[in-house]
């Protein structure tokens, strides 16, 4: 009996053991943070939920392209029956003649929409567009024996976010809009009717419209020459595509973006035929707007989390130190408490981040967890200032933290500083120890 006890004894004061409990305690505790991560992606899926909700209602992701001159044309061509009887056969064809001038002033009013606790970037877009088409019939549609101007055809993804037409003037004159909607190598769009037009070789069209929409904004730029001016009153966009803005101006009460683009950039040319395949739905140029939350709460949240891990090893390396210097001996119960606390920051953030701004979320979950923790280390630590000491180490431990999440470009660089920090005072601090000679008493 005396043996087994003596056993017992070595084993609790065996520093390699507490080691190989401390690491066995710290993937035990990566369960519950799984759990939270899981919870993250739970959350972040029902706001997404909610954004395809309120796009079916509201509108979907939309562009608009510069328009398309639809022109027939017919070819005649002499044929021999077996007979050796000769006779014409007429051949009709269509091509689609691209703008060459398309301008485009756009002005974007982006507010926020809520289902529940989520909210979702909405728009609406006053367009204002402006250009000619010109066509030379020797050139574009070679060799015919008659040809006639039949439609304009505007691209528009979301047909169900057109909320009015302002105005659709062809020479100067108010042109007819078809009372249905049309389809072009899989584009969307509205067609003008121009039967008044049909032997004019340049149309100067002018269209003002408003259209509705979520999340992002484009333009197709299918002219010989493109220019567009996005105006609006949102403080945070992300310009996307295949151009970026020529020049571009930020604040906190918008911004004011221009394009140019000429056709040498989208390989289209100036006519498209009717017997080819582009793929334009695939391989059209296009640019835009994307107007998004900054900081999205659940990007943020899951960032938080990834430095979970990093905080328990500093946790429970700073406790075992604790344990040398202050001749202490914890149990390994106390530890997984403190473990399970520190995941229950995460918990209490992501509930706060839905109703409160991340920074209040962050510091409310964190003196909840600083005030717990300090609390339960006074006593166990045996003195009250050695838990307000504690305290105040885990609120810059936190504050390091939330820096490193904030600013998310310099985190891995902050980061590596801090291990280093930490790393080079654990050194410092235990220079002088003889691992071999330690015998710790309760």
């Amino acid at each position: 009996m005396a043996n087994i006890q003596a056993v017992k004894e070595k084993l609790s004061q065996s520093i390699s053991l507490k080691l190989i409990v401390i690491a066995f305690l710290l993937l035990i505790l990566q369960i519950p943070m799984s759990y939270v991560s899981g919870l993250i992606y739970e959350r972040q899926s029902m706001q997404t939920q909610a954004q395809n909700e309120i796009a079916q209602r509201w509108g979907g992701t939309q562009h608009i392209g510069s328009p398309m001159l639809s022109v027939q044309y017919k070819k005649n061509i002499k044929t021999k029956d077996k007979d050796g009887t000769e006779k014409i056969v007429s051949y009709q064809y269509e091509d689609q003649v691209l703008a060459a001038d398309f301008k485009a002033k756009i002005d974007l009013d982006a507010n926020k929409r809520y289902l529940g606790i989520y909210e979702v970037p909405v728009f609406t877009v006053k367009v204002q567009l402006s250009g000619f088409i010109e066509i030379d019939p020797d050139l574009h549609l070679g060799k015919h024996d008659s040809w006639s101007i039949n439609q304009l055809f505007l691209p528009i993804k979301e047909m169900r976010g057109l909320k009015s037409i302002d105005k659709i003037l062809i020479n100067e004159q108010n042109a007819k809009l078809s009372q249905q909607q049309h389809k072009y190598e899989g584009l969307t769009g509205l067609n003008v009717s121009l039967k008044d037009f049909s032997q004019q070789t340049r149309l100067n069209y002018e269209i003002d419209l408003t259209l509705s929409g979520s999340e992002q904004f484009d333009i197709i730029p299918l002219a010989g020459q493109t220019q567009v001016k996005i105006q609006s009153n949102w403080p945070s966009p992300s310009f996307i595509g295949n151009f970026l803005p020529t020049n571009r101006e930020i604040s906190p009460e918008g911004f004011v973006a221009n394009w140019q683009v000429n056709e040498l950039n989208h390989n289209f040319g100036r006519v498209l035929k009717g017997d080819k395949h582009y793929g334009l739905v695939n391989n059209k140029p296009s640019f835009g707007v994307k107007v998004l939350i900054p900081a999205d709460i659940y990007q943020v949240n899951e960032r938080t989390v990834k430095y979970g891990l990093l905080i328990m090893l500093l946790t429970f390396a700073g406790f075992f130190l604790a344990e040398m210097f202050f001749q202490l001996k914890l149990h390994p119960f106390q530890y997984i408490l403190i473990g399970f606390s520190l995941t229950v920051f995460y918990l209490l953030l992501l509930a706060f981040s839905e109703y409160l701004r991340f920074a209040w979320a962050f510091l409310f979950a964190a003196l909840a967890i600083i005030g717990l923790i300090a609390g339960y280390c006074s006593v166990v630590l045996k003195q009250r200032k050695r838990g307000i000491y504690t305290g105040i180490l885990f609120a810059l431990l936190y504050g390091f933290i939330y820096i490193m999440v904030r600013a998310e470009q310099a985190s891995l660089l902050m980061g590596a500083i801090g291990i280093w920090l930490f790393l080079a005072a654990v050194m410092y601090l235990t220079r002088k120890i003889n691992w071999y000679s330690i015998n710790q008493t309760s």
